[in-house]
């Protein structure tokens, strides 16, 4: 009875998301309409004419793909962020317009926005401000910010929720779930489950800015490397559904890279040195670190954004993947064996010897190509395809590293 009701209720959460949920359909049969018409056309033509053909197919799947996720908002960016960071699953063609994801969310009209500022602040809300900027300055999957001049003449950051996020939210982790369920036996390169269930859970958290309030403040409390920043908070103003931040005046980090390729060795690699310092030793990291999440500030120093999902890790989680890093990594020797180190890491196998199975992939990969920082992924789809049970903690840090690993191997930036 409990599966009938599921049943029931994601057939009903279908319903109610209609129009969007027939689009994501049609697009599917589109892209399988790109592959189908290049099935038919290769055969007898020569090996280029072939690979052209298929990476054409390639650039008009990935494109409509990316206008879906972009235009259904919330779990699908997510979803498609996770992806674009994938270049070890994805064609090239998909990673470059997912990317477009990280920072080209659909803006919502002001009079929209309006309605939850009355709401949160009563209708004397422009009261606050010597002035307020209608048109934002950036637009993400649950929020979007809007630039504005406090009495005191301190810029300020406001960041608003999207009227109708939590309605939205509610259907579609319903239908990614059911997708993930369906879908999980067909992939072999992650745990679709596991995933999904991470991105529900993130994009949930980040639906309550009270919680995001609470993460920003306990982010700024640690002794962070001197590169990064933590915008300012004004909690005197801030709601579960409204936000106000420190103004930042700076340049999208893939902007600046762009601008300053002969900088982007030293950046990187500091950038990543603190998010191995937040996960191996502060236990507390922050967990969306795609590029839209940086600016660089005039005098150097990184300002990071957005704190709805932020990892947080039990003491022995934090030595144990510490030490199971460094190792992976090849920065230190361990007198233990691999396999005895992701055990006591938590992980699970019914078959012992697949760790050393592991142990043997990450060495041969580790020389071969020494700095790798894909290593981690490897050793990641090795254990999955071993079905060995991977903590969800292991997981999420993983995916930020992966995510770094991303932007590493785009600047050709070596570990």
């Amino acid at each position: 009875m409990d599966m009938i009701g599921e049943l029931f209720g994601t057939v009903s959460t279908l319903w109610e998301g209609g129009e969007r949920y027939a689009g994501a359909t049609k697009v599917a049969w589109e892209i399988e309409r790109f592959y189908r018409h290049y099935r038919q056309q290769r055969t007898g033509l020569p090996l280029l004419e072939q690979r052209r053909l298929l990476a054409q197919a390639h650039y008009q799947g990935a494109v409509k793909l990316a206008k879906l996720f972009h235009d259904n908002g919330a779990i699908w960016v997510k979803f498609g962020q996770f992806l674009s960071s994938r270049t070890d699953i994805l064609p090239m063609q998909y990673v470059s317009e997912l990317e477009k994801l990280q920072d080209d969310a659909k803006p919502v009209s002001f009079r929209q926005i309006e309605t939850v500022l009355r709401h949160e602040w009563g209708a004397d809300w422009q009261s606050r401000f010597e002035s307020f900027n209608e048109e934002p300055v950036a637009a993400a999957s649950v929020a979007q910010v809007h630039r504005a001049v406090l009495k005191t003449g301190q810029a300020v950051a406001v960041k608003v929720q999207l009227p109708h996020a939590r309605r939205l939210f509610k259907q579609d982790s319903a239908v990614f779930k059911a997708l993930a369920t369906v879908g999980a036996p067909m992939i072999s390169h992650f745990d679709l489950k596991q995933v999904i269930d991470q991105i529900v859970e993130m994009t949930l958290q980040e639906l309550d800015f009270l919680r995001e309030e609470s993460n920003l403040k306990k982010f700024e409390s640690l002794p962070h490397n001197p590169l990064i920043h933590v915008p300012h908070l004004y909690e005197d103003m801030s709601s579960d559904r409204v936000l106000v931040s420190e103004w930042i005046d700076g340049i999208k980090l893939t902007e600046f890279l762009n601008q300053n390729p002969e900088r982007a060795n030293v950046l990187l690699r500091e950038l990543l040195s603190s998010y191995v310092q937040q996960i191996t030793a502060f236990g507390v990291y922050h967990a969306d670190p795609h590029p839209g999440n940086f600016l660089v500030m005039d005098d150097g120093r990184v300002a990071v954004l957005d704190y709805g999902a932020l990892g947080i890790l039990t003491p022995q989680e934090t030595m144990h993947y510490a030490v199971l890093l460094n190792v992976l990594f090849g920065k230190i020797q361990s007198s233990e064996p691999l396999g005895d180190l992701f055990r006591k890491a938590g992980f699970v196998a019914r078959n012992q010897e697949v760790f050393q199975e592991v142990a043997d992939l990450v060495l041969k990969e580790a020389l071969r190509k020494p700095g790798n920082t894909e290593i981690l992924g490897i050793a990641l789809n090795k254990m999955r395809e071993m079905k060995v049970q991977i903590p969800d903690s292991f997981v999420s840090l993983a995916r930020v590293v992966l995510t770094f690993g991303g932007l590493l191997k785009t600047y050709g930036v070596s570990v």
